[in-house]
């Protein structure tokens, strides 16, 4: 599946070697926001421009409309984030 930061202009292959987008996207070389680190914030929301992203963890913070946790998700599909 392909991940791509569009604001950026990044994009890479998702291989399941790190455990969540924001890990995948700071590996890639992105400065992406970040919190807690553990879903119960939305400091690393970003918004999902397209494509499907699973939790790994149950977050006690929800994303709003349009937008996931890079901190708890991963893709399931191929995705695009503003970031």
């Amino acid at each position: 599946m392909k991940v791509r930061f569009v604001k950026s202009n990044v994009t890479f292959e998702w291989d399941n070697s790190h455990e969540c987008l924001l890990e995948a996207g700071e590996a890639a070389g992105l400065d992406l926001p970040f919190g807690c680190r553990s879903g119960n914030c939305t400091g690393c929301q970003l918004p999902l421009l397209r494509g499907q992203v699973s939790y790994i963890r149950e977050t006690g913070a929800q994303p709003d409309p349009g937008c996931c946790l890079t901190c708890s998700s991963v893709p399931v599909t191929d995705v695009e984030l503003d970031g």
